[in-house]
């Protein structure tokens, strides 16, 4: 299968996903796709990254399942937990661990070369329009190329801060990550060719 045609399936899955609210779809699709991952997608690939990842998935629960009207299942002080709340935290968790999966599927599967060249393909038409494709394209495929050393900044930071600031505790820990991931990620998104740089130079050291 081309790299053109895995990133339009993948786009349909993605409109299908945010737009199908049947759970039958959502079960089906949260069933096959592991299967899938698994079959095609070495192991340590699939769990590359998690730990950033496990912190968005609980924040994207955590702030659609409080203080939401509907039927009260659990109160605790000024938290209040319903069944509406439950339901939408839910299905929007499971929404994002799917996108997040099939994005590894297609990462996993296809090189990076690949997928930015069928990209910039499938893009080539805004180009006429004045649309910088080319660039996006560029700084997106620099950014690919640059998360296995972001994920080496990641731990790293993370490490020296724990350490340095003997932090104790899942949220503890979780309010930690919060502090640097944003700029991390977004340093990655405006000069990835920095991060690049930067790990080469760790590694000579």
């Amino acid at each position: 299968m081309s790299a053109g045609l895995k990133i339009i399936l993948y786009l349909v899955f993605i409109v299908c996903l945010f737009s199908i609210d049947n759970p039958i779809f959502l079960c089906a699709a949260g069933a096959l796709l592991p299967l899938t991952l698994f079959i095609m997608v070495p192991m340590r690939f699939i769990l590359r990254g998690w730990l950033p990842i496990s912190v968005l998935l609980l924040f994207t629960f955590w702030s659609n399942l409080l203080f939401q009207y509907g039927k009260v299942l659990f109160v605790a002080g000024p938290f209040l937990v319903t069944d509406a709340g439950l339901t939408d935290a839910s299905i929007k968790t499971v929404r994002l661990v799917l996108m997040i999966g099939g994005a590894k599927l297609l990462t996993g599967t296809t090189r990076i070369a690949s997928l930015t060249g069928a990209l910039a393909q499938l893009l080539a038409p805004l180009q006429r329009v004045g649309v910088p494709v080319n660039e996006f394209v560029s700084t997106m495929g620099l950014t690919m190329q640059s998360l296995p050393a972001l994920k080496e900044q990641f731990l790293s930071i993370y490490r020296e801060s724990i350490l340095r600031q003997d932090v104790r505790g899942f949220w503890n820990r979780a309010r930690i990550i919060s502090g640097f991931l944003l700029p991390l990620f977004a340093k990655s998104m405006n000069a990835p060719e920095e991060v690049l740089k930067q790990n080469e130079i760790h590694d000579k050291v």
